[in-house]
């Protein structure tokens, strides 16, 4: 038997009375699940739990998290996967850390050749492994049953101990790479596809993150665009359902023959539309990770975090950082959302006047009206990239006219 060690992510451990089937938030149509009367099941998706467990008479909760054994860290490198059914815990659903596990994980069936590789709890990034055929999903919970068949559980919350994501980025797929001691996989190309020549360009334009603190200014977008709009045909993709999708949009003006795209209906369709792009220009954002899985060529811009960390070994993007320095911060700072102060106020570093020990945690409730203040009046580096647009506009481009140049 190999070595064990506890989870550190933990699950909600829950039953039902009756069958019961969900729809998975964010995924494609075809994604859903269903549970047995009685079975015991584990989830920590935390929407989940909120949205359809916590106070629904029909669900019976335990009253402490749950842990499971797992294949400690330092074993890894060496334990024989060959043919083993294995269980990989997630810590996060978020989309660019669930993009590079995604790639890692398919790494691994390459060079380890496990029989099967299980993903648990994938949550809203569901459609991004269910697009790997040799993975399989469990998008909101699995079995307490299920779990004890497993031949190998990791849990990539261990890989990531001691690292402080919200302060300073991981490049998630290398640290999953040297943990396992495997070489990336050739499917996933570091490098650009080429620009088709003799047609006009499918150009894509994705300005959000899901942080007010990385999403671009309206001045910038605008300037951005029309620039994308004189090589293609532009489509300026957002997200109303976020608030600053939402209030973004509405300062915008943009050129009058580019098209919008207000939301996605799953993130299957977000997928598609990145592969389908001959050029794109992103925020620091999931996205951005995606376009990696298509060799998507095109410009990522980057505020609070670092382009080297956040690009890892792909090339098909060119990086554009901001140059900010202020009094209490300098670009890149490394924070992923913004913080909050003692007195409640909400922002980062530059823009509240403190020092990071000023700033103990991060907002835990949606604020709209904080959301609002922070697209009028951005954290300093990105008011930077409203400053220097015309900056950012020339940088986008050259890189367009050097692709162009190179086009076969």
């Amino acid at each position: 038997m190999p070595p064990t060690q506890t989870s550190q992510t933990r699950f909600i451990a829950f039953r039902s009375a009756r069958t019961f089937r969900f729809d998975i938030p964010n995924a494609s149509r075809r994604a859903q699940q269903s549970g047995k009367a009685g079975e015991i099941y584990l989830t920590n998706v935390n929407q989940f739990a909120r949205q359809a467990l916590t106070g629904n008479r029909n669900f019976e909760l335990a009253q402490q998290p749950v842990a499971l054994p797992c294949l400690p860290l330092d074993a890894w490198r060496t334990a024989d996967f060959r043919g083993k059914r294995l269980l990989v815990l997630l810590p996060t659903q978020a989309l660019g850390d669930c993009t590079q596990a995604l790639m890692a994980l398919h790494a691994l069936k390459e060079s380890r050749q496990p029989q099967s590789i299980t993903v648990a709890c994938a949550g809203a990034a569901y459609d991004i492994f269910a697009s790997n055929p040799v993975l399989d999903v469990r998008p909101l919970w699995f079995s307490r049953a299920e779990a004890a068949k497993f031949d190998i559980t990791i849990d990539l919350a261990h890989m990531l101990a001691g690292s402080q994501i919200d302060l300073w980025p991981v490049d998630f797929e290398s640290t999953l790479l040297q943990a396992l001691d495997i070489p990336p996989s050739p499917l996933y190309s570091p490098q650009p596809k080429a620009l088709p020549s003799g047609t006009r360009l499918r150009i894509g334009f994705f300005p959000l993150a899901s942080s007010p603190l990385r999403t671009l200014p309206a001045p910038a977008v605008a300037q951005i665009a029309q620039v994308l709009a004189g090589h293609g045909d532009l489509t300026v993709h957002l997200n109303t359902w976020q608030a600053q999708g939402k209030i973004l949009q509405q300062a915008l003006h943009l050129p009058p023959d580019c098209s919008i795209t207000e939301s996605f209906s799953s993130i299957a369709d977000l997928l598609q539309a990145i592969s389908q792009c001959d050029y794109a220009v992103f925020a620091d954002s999931g996205p951005a990770h995606m376009a990696k899985l298509f060799s998507t060529p095109g410009l990522a811009v980057y505020t609070s975090a670092p382009a080297a960390v956040l690009q890892g070994r792909f090339r098909n993007l060119a990086a554009y950082e901001v140059p900010y320095r202020g009094l209490y911060c300098a670009a890149p700072c490394g924070l992923a959302k913004v913080r909050q102060a003692a007195d409640g106020r909400v922002g980062c570093m530059g823009s509240l006047g403190l020092p990071l020990r000023g700033l103990p945690k991060t907002p835990t409730a949606s604020d709209a009206a904080a959301v609002q203040r922070l697209i009028d009046n951005p954290v300093p580096c990105v008011q930077a990239l409203a400053d220097q647009a015309d900056d950012l506009a020339n940088f986008v481009e050259h890189d367009i006219q050097r692709r162009i140049a190179n086009a076969p």
